[in-house]
């Protein structure tokens, strides 16, 4: 009963309260990471670190992204002894685009190569599930004090069922070995931030929605808590945004045929630490995250980190 009402204040927190100012007083445009309905540890596929929506210095872009993450998982329920190192691999097409003053779309397609190196070492690959995102800056950078400003965003997507699920992964130790869910999915997402010259302090929260698939087995709906800081460096024309910070995942029980699967909910810490750039119309950036506690799947798979890093071409200049 604390866990649950724990878990209510920090939904409360994050929902409510995302930016930075560059030194000719423009502001960074937000930017939603729509991982990010992309498939998630314990819910899919641990392909992305689902964590909603952020911001990136420029807004408007077509790029490509890589992100690895490195798990440990036991080999099987019957032993403690053996264990199996899986590796998730995604290379992900995004883009973003503005329809509006206050509307912008975002769409992304990822392709997935995934290693178990266990005693039977296996290996899937293939186009993942198709996420398309649409995002709505309900308050725009306003001046709340002197030199203060804040933000507001808020965004829904949708996960198009496009990639190949496979049935008899789930029920492995760990059912997120997968290219998709096979379901179709939807997140909600809200971004709020607090600006102080070239510093801001960023809150986020997103929840995703799991469906359930053609084989009636329905993924863990996952809710994501971020909360950092980050810094504007200027130099001529080259910009670096500095960010550290932390992020709370819950992972809920994976379902089939309305019955809750044994062992298959969880959840997961870490410490995030980045940095992105923006030179001429090119904007780069790598990020880093460090667990500090991981519990998945009853603990039968232990998450070891996770990275990623991206090149986006900026549209507008």
């Amino acid at each position: 009963m604390l866990t649950r009402y724990f878990n209510f204040i920090l939904f409360l927190f994050f929902s409510t309260f995302g930016w930075a100012k560059s030194n000719n007083d423009s502001i960074l445009p937000l930017y939603f990471i729509d991982t990010e309905l992309d498939c998630d540890a314990c819910g899919c596929a641990a392909t992305s670190a689902s964590n909603g929506i952020e911001n990136l210095i420029a807004s408007n872009f077509i790029g490509v992204r890589y992100f690895h993450q490195f798990y440990k998982a036991k080999e099987n329920t019957f032993s403690n002894q053996l264990s199996q190192k899986q590796s998730f691999n995604t290379i992900q097409l995004w883009t973003r685009i503005p329809i509006h003053k206050k509307i912008d779309i975002s769409v992304s397609l990822p392709y997935h190569f995934h290693e178990n190196n266990g005693l039977n070492r296996t290996s899937i690959s293939g186009i993942g599930d198709l996420n398309v995102m649409g995002i709505v800056k309900i308050i725009q950078p306003k001046e709340i004090e002197q030199s203060i400003k804040q933000s507001l965003s808020t965004a829904i997507g949708v996960k198009i069922p496009i990639a190949k699920f496979n049935q008899q992964n789930t029920e492995t130790t760990n059912p997120s070995f997968q290219l998709g869910t096979g379901s179709w999915d939807t997140q909600f997402a809200l971004n709020y931030q607090l600006i102080y010259s070239n510093s801001s302090v960023q809150f986020v929260t997103d929840y995703n929605l799991k469906g359930e698939n053609k084989k009636q087995y329905k993924f863990g709906n996952q809710w994501n808590q971020l909360i950092q800081i980050q810094h504007l460096f200027v130099y001529k024309n080259i910009e670096l945004l500095g960010k550290i910070g932390f992020q709370n995942e819950l992972y809920y029980a994976n379902q089939q045929f309305n019955e809750k699967i044994p062992k298959s909910k969880g959840d997961a810490k870490f410490i995030k630490l980045g940095i992105e750039g923006k030179s001429n119309r090119f904007n780069y950036g790598i990020e880093y995250y460090q667990p500090i506690k991981s519990n998945l799947n009853s603990e039968e798979v232990e998450i070891k980190n996770r990275f990623g890093v991206f090149l986006n071409y900026n549209l507008f200049k």
